[in-house]
């Protein structure tokens, strides 16, 4: 199978390596390492003025496989992406080439703007999320009209 070189793959061929060694010499791995070459969709985030809008690339995703939820002024979103063959197609393919990752994911963005939660919208459309969050009405603009003060405006005539 030929697969397109990555150096994050090859972090990864070296963590399992140790992993491997470590337990083999102490009998357990490194639990508490984070490894931060994780995948991370990449992610619009835009503003209307009614709204925030969020765009996320999630290719190969299916809406059940996407969880959104909104705590506060954060928002999250978990889900998977990539495909993966059934047991049965595995075992007749013979590969020449695999590029396509697949996996989960988890981020948490913090709104730059309070949104009403109740009313946001979400759609999922040709391996694109997204979110429509209305801004709350203490976050929208309001204009303030400028007007001249009345003894002023008298004496200017």
């Amino acid at each position: 199978m030929l697969e397109r070189w990555s150096p994050f793959a090859e972090m990864e061929r070296m963590w399992n390596e140790l992993d491997r060694v470590f337990n083999e010499a102490f009998g357990r791995t490194r639990p508490l390492l984070i490894r931060p070459w994780t995948y991370r969709p990449a992610t619009d985030i835009y503003d209307t003025g009614d709204a925030l809008v969020v765009k996320v690339a999630v290719p190969g995703a299916n809406p059940e496989d996407i969880e959104v939820s909104m705590e506060q002024n954060a928002l999250t979103i978990r889900g998977r992406y990539g495909y993966q063959l059934s047991e049965d197609e595995a075992k007749k393919v013979t590969w020449y080439r695999r590029e396509i990752g697949m996996g989960e994911f988890a981020e948490t963005f913090t709104l730059p703007a309070p949104v009403d939660a109740d009313h946001a919208q979400a759609s999922f459309a040709d391996g694109i999320l997204t979110l429509t969050l209305p801004k709350a009405e203490q976050a929208r603009i309001k204009r303030i009209p400028v007007q001249a003060h009345k003894a002023l405006a008298g004496s200017l005539n």
